[in-house]
Order: structure tokens, then C-alpha cells, then sequence
């Protein structure tokens, strides 16, 4: 395991924080946290100073919107979140009619198209989890099927590969992608991992192509190089780091968050910084965030 330092950065104790994402215009870190607690949080490396906003329905997932605020994952669909009132409204719902399929973990791709991954909680392990497209103009489009939790997800620097999370199948695929028309083909297996290490849960790509990983349960974020070859693994403090974005003025700091779900009260005792959120400078920088063209 590599030994940058990993920083405790915020006590947060979150359930399940999750979708991590950067604001380069305001200098903010957003993620969420969705399971208990419904709430999405704010933070800024430069003042120290963080915000809870309390949302009333689960929110699973975030984006930046061109046009100002958020679009977001949630249990009502697909809704956009004002940042100055901090209310939802719909967008669209591509899950409409399903009430055993929810949203899960999303990203946005670099013609501002939302894709988002779906799984069926009463059975995270079996096939159906989809993969979505959403469109500006709010129309959804399945891009693949037969997944068992849709995680975390990303692209190449030349936008030529797509990478997309399929939690219980322990990989993580890669596809051919057309940035112009926005499609996916060619899915195979850019990384696939073992049981025993743990579950892969979100990632990001740096700018130099490579794909870091956070593994549920595996106590690691691992660095895999653009051939799915493991480049470094960074050991967290907690056991379930979930997910990471770059972050900070210069795009050099990987941001982690975790989660708390699943330990016994003895295990958040002895693993306290369980659910907080964390930080890594390993010298690296990461790309901006694309914005949601809606």
C-alpha cells in the first residue's frame, strides 16, 4: 500500500456519504448523505467552514447545472435543487412506475448529459440494475442492462472510454464512447476484483487516465492505470470509504468520503472516523467538473 498522507478532514459521522463533488466556481466540496439521515453537505477547504441542508427525501446523487444549482438522483426522480431556496423540483423520472428500482450514483459526461446507475434494493445482487442517459430537454434513455447496483462512473481524459461500477459483479467496465452522440458499445471488464477486498464502490479519472476506485469494506482507494492494472493502493482509517472526487484550487486534492451502514456499535467505537470525510494529496490532479446542460 502506498503511504501518501490520508487526511481526517471533517467529523461528519455520515451514514453513507456519498457523491462527492467539486464546484471549482464557488471552491465547495458537495456530497450526500442518504440513508437515515437525509441531507446534503457542504464544505469549503479554504474557510473551514461546512453546511448541512436537510432535504426531506433521499438524495443519492448531485450534479452542477449550467444554469445554476443542482440536478440530482433521488427517491422522486430526477429533480433539480436550488441552491438559494433549497427546494426540489422534478425533472423527469425514468423510473416512474417502478417503486423497487431506485436511483443510485451519477456523473455527468462532457456535453452535459446526466447518466445515472439504478439498483433494486430488495435484491442489490441480482440484474436489475440499468444504466440511464438523461437528456437537457428531460427525456431518459436505458444505455445498458443486466447490473447489480449502477456505481460509480467516469471518462478518459479524450473522452473516448466510459467507466462504469457494477458493485456485486466486482468489476468495473469499460466501454467504447462517443462523446458526440453521446452512446456507449464494446462493454468489457477494465478492472474486476476480489470478494475478499472488498466492494468497488464510486470513483473518478484523473488527468492523466487513470481510474481511482473506493472499496466498501476494503479499507483502500486504489489507483488503477489506463490498462486496469492496480498503479498504487492508498490504506484508509475507516473500513468503508465509498467514494472520491478532485478537489481544491488546484484540482490536486482527492476528496473520500465514507460511510458508518453495517458496523455494529462496537465497530464505531473502535473505527470512530467511520462516515467522515477525508483527504489525499498525492500530487496528482483531477479534471473539472462537467456541468448538467439542463
Amino acid at each position: 500500500m502506498a503511504r501518501a498522507e490520508v487526511e481526517h478532514v471533517l467529523e461528519v459521522h455520515n451514514v453513507i456519504g456519498e457523491g462527492p463533488i467539486w464546484n471549482s466556481q464557488e471552491g465547495n466540496l458537495y456530497w450526500v448523505d442518504f440513508i437515515e439521515r437525509h441531507q446534503i453537505l457542504q464544505f469549503s477547504p479554504r474557510t473551514r467552514r461546512m453546511e448541512i441542508f436537510e432535504t426531506g427525501i433521499p438524495v443519492m446523487a448531485l450534479a452542477i447545472r449550467k444554469a445554476g444549482g443542482f440536478i440530482a438522483a433521488t427517491s422522486k426522480g430526477i429533480c433539480t435543487w436550488d441552491t438559494q431556496s433549497k427546494e426540489f423540483a422534478p425533472f423527469c423520472d425514468p423510473l416512474a412506475g417502478r417503486p423497487s428500482i431506485r436511483l443510485n450514483d451519477a456523473a455527468v459526461d462532457s456535453k452535459g448529459r446526466f447518466w445515472v446507475g439504478t439498483v433494486n434494493d430488495a435484491n442489490q445482487k441480482g440484474p436489475d440494475g440499468e444504466l440511464f442517459r438523461i437528456q437537457a430537454d428531460g427525456s431518459s434513455q436505458v444505455m445498458d442492462k443486466n447490473i447489480t447496483v449502477g456505481n460509480g462512473m467516469g471518462w478518459s481524459p479524450d473522452r473516448k472510454i466510459m467507466y462504469f461500477t457494477d458493485t456485486f459483479r466486482y468489476a468495473v467496465y469499460a466501454y467504447d464512447y462517443d462523446a458526440e452522440a453521446g452512446t456507449i458499445k464494446n462493454r468489457r471488464t477494465f478492472v474486476e476484483t476480489s470478494p475478499d477486498g472488498g466492494l468497488p464502490d464510486g470513483l473518478t479519472v484523473d488527468s492523466e487516465g487513470f481510474v481511482w476506485s473506493a472499496f466498501w469494506g476494503g479499507w483502500k482507494v486504489v489507483r488503477y492505470n489506463p490498462e486496469g492494472k492496480v498503479d498504487r493502493e492508498f490504506r484508509m482509517p475507516v473500513p468503508n470509504p465509498t467514494s472520491c472526487t478532485f478537489g481544491g484550487a488546484k484540482l490536486d486534492e482527492l476528496y473520500i468520503t465514507s460511510a458508518s451502514l453495517g458496523l455494529s456499535v462496537e465497530e464505531k467505537k473502535q473505527h470512530i472516523q467511520s462516515g467522515d470525510l477525508f483527504c489525499l494529496k498525492a500530487g496528482i490532479k483531477g479534471i473539472d467538473e462537467p456541468r448538467f446542460a439542463g
